[in-house]
């Protein structure tokens, strides 16, 4: 994608409309309007710096924490599934006053 940033930039500072540079280079028009916005936003075509990843030692930390937390909660919410169906099925078994009226 690096490549065509450049080109991009060339065809829009001479004023050739975004649909236009899309089709031109056989890319979609929100690429192109990506490009543009990055390079008004930043002045360069240059890949942006990451940010440090998600994957930190201390995010799964927390993320473990976390779920330690509240590992009850799966088994409330397969406890009312359970509950909910079991009650469905009581319905059908003595029959529903909704379908005893079709």
């Amino acid at each position: 994608m690096k490549e065509f940033r450049a080109a991009i930039i060339r065809m829009h500072e001479r004023g050739t409309g975004k649909r236009e540079i899309g089709r031109l280079l056989g890319i979609d028009e929100s690429t192109v309007r990506k490009a543009i916005k990055r390079f008004e936003e930043t002045g360069s075509n240059d890949n942006r710096k990451r940010e440090k990843t998600a994957r930190s030692s201390r995010n799964i930390q927390r993320a473990k924490g976390m779920i330690k937390r509240n590992a009850t909660t799966k088994v409330n919410s397969t406890r009312k599934l359970k509950k909910s169906a079991k009650e469905g099925m009581e319905r059908n078994q003595f029959g529903d006053s909704d379908q005893d009226s079709r």
